[in-house]
C-alpha cells in the first residue's frame, strides 16, 4: 500500500504549489523501502521538498468474513513506530500516521530501526523450516498434524533466534562503523514482541512463551493448499515469495556489505528456494537473481555509505561550522 499526502503551505490554505510537502508513505517498511524510493525518486527526493515515512510493523492483521463486506481486525498494535527519510520530518510523519489509524504512534531514529527490525522476514521462513524442513515436496501431511502458525515449540523458536543473532550482529557491525547512527530501537525479537504485544502475553518467560501465549497470534495458520493424501505448505504463498526475496535476501545483502557472517540466512535461503524455481543463493553463499529481491544491490547500492545514507540526519549548522573548522 502506497499514499501520497500533499499538505499545502501555509500562506496557501488548500491550494497545492511546487513550494508545498509531500508525503510518500509505505504501512509496512520492511523490503528497504527507502532504498527502493531512492531509487526511483533520485534527486527528486530533496527537490521536491519529498518526506518518504513508513512503520516497523503493521498496525493490525484482517481476515476476511465476507468478501467485499467485513472483516476480522486481529491483534491490533497498542502503539506504532515511525521513521522517515529525512529524518528530521519524522515528527510529521508520526502525526499523520496517527490520525489516519487512531493509534498512538511514535518516532524512531531512521529506517535502519525498520529494515533490520526481526518480524515476519525471520519468523515465517524460521518457522516453515522448523516444522517442515524433512518435507519432499510432495507428500502431504495430515491437518491435525500441523499446529497453529504461532504455537512456537522450542526448535522453531530456536531457528527464528538464530536468525534472529544475525540481524543483531549486523545491527552492531553498523554502530561500530557508523556510531553516530542511533540503533537504540533495533531491539531483539523477543523484547519487540513482548513492547508491541504487552498486554495481550501471558507467558513473558521465553521466546517461545512469547508467541505461543500471545493471544494476537491465537488463530492464525500456516498458508496451506490440498492435495490427494493432505495438506501441504504453500510454496506460492508470501510466506516464500516475500519473505525469501524481500526479507532474508536483503538481510545477507546488508550482512555481505558490513562483513557479518551470515550461515543461518544462507541456510535458511537455500531450503526455501528448492521449492521456488529460482535461486536467490550459488553454492558459493553469493547471492544471484538479485533483480528479483528487494537486495540493495539491486539497485546500484553496494557500499556501507549507500545503505545508510538515509538514515543519517542532516548535520546541524554549527555542526557543519564545526566540520569546516576542522577541514580548514
Amino acid at each position: 500500500f502506497f499514499l501520497m499526502i500533499r499538505r499545502p503551505p501555509r500562506s496557501t490554505q488548500g491550494v497545492s504549489s511546487a513550494a508545498s510537502d509531500v508525503y510518500k508513505r509505505q504501512v509496512y517498511g520492511q523490503g528497504a523501502f527507502d532504498l527502493q524510493a531512492r531509487a526511483i525518486f533520485k534527486e527528486k527526493l530533496a527537490k521536491k521538498n519529498i518526506t518518504i515515512f513508513a512503520l516497523t510493523n503493521v498496525p493490525f492483521i484482517c481476515k476476511i468474513i465476507e468478501h467485499g463486506k467485513s472483516i476480522n481486525i486481529i491483534g491490533p498494535k497498542d502503539h506504532l513506530y515511525c521513521a522517515s527519510y529525512p529524518p528530521e520530518k519524522v515528527d510529521q510523519a508520526a502525526n499523520l500516521i496517527s490520525l489516519l489509524y487512531y493509534i498512538p504512534t511514535f518516532t524512531i531514529p531512521n529506517f535502519l530501526c525498520i529494515t533490520l527490525t526481526p518480524s515476519n522476514q525471520i519468523i515465517h521462513p524460521g518457522r516453515v523450516y522448523s516444522v517442515f524442513k524433512e518435507w519432499d515436496g510432495k507428500t502431504g501431511y495430515d491437518p491435525k498434524d500441523v499446529p497453529r502458525l504461532y504455537d512456537l515449540d522450542e526448535d522453531s523458536a530456536y531457528e527464528i533466534q538464530l536468525l534472529d543473532d544475525e540481524i543483531q550482529a549486523i545491527k552492531h557491525a553498523i554502530v561500530k562503523q557508523f556510531p553516530e547512527i542511533d540503533l537504540s530501537q533495533l531491539m531483539p525479537i523477543k523484547e519487540r514482541i513482548i513492547k508491541q504485544y504487552s498486554k495481550q502475553i501471558t507467558d513473558k518467560s521465553t521466546l517461545k512463551t512469547v508467541f505461543s501465549t500471545n493471544s494476537g497470534y491465537d488463530i492464525l495458520v500456516f498458508p496451506t493448499k490440498k492435495v490427494e493424501d493432505g495438506i501441504v505448505i504453500n510454496v506460492e504463498s508470501r510466506f516464500f515469495w516475500e519473505d525469501i526475496p524481500f526479507g532474508l535476501c536483503i538481510l545477507k545483502n546488508y550482512g555481505d556489505v558490513f562483513g557479518v557472517p551470515m550461515p543461518n540466512t544462507e541456510r535458511i535461503i537455500k531450503w526455501h528456494q528448492k521449492f521456488m524455481k529460482v535461486n536467490f543463493l550459488d553454492e558459493d553463499n553469493s547471492l544471484i537473481n538479485v533483480e528479483l529481491t528487494g537486495a540493495p544491490s539491486k539497485y546500484g547500492f553496494t557500499t556501507k555509505e549507500d545503505l545508510v545514507a538515509t538514515s543519517l540526519r542532516k548535520p546541524t549548522p554549527k555542526l557543519q561550522k564545526l566540520n569546516q573548522l576542522n577541514n580548514i
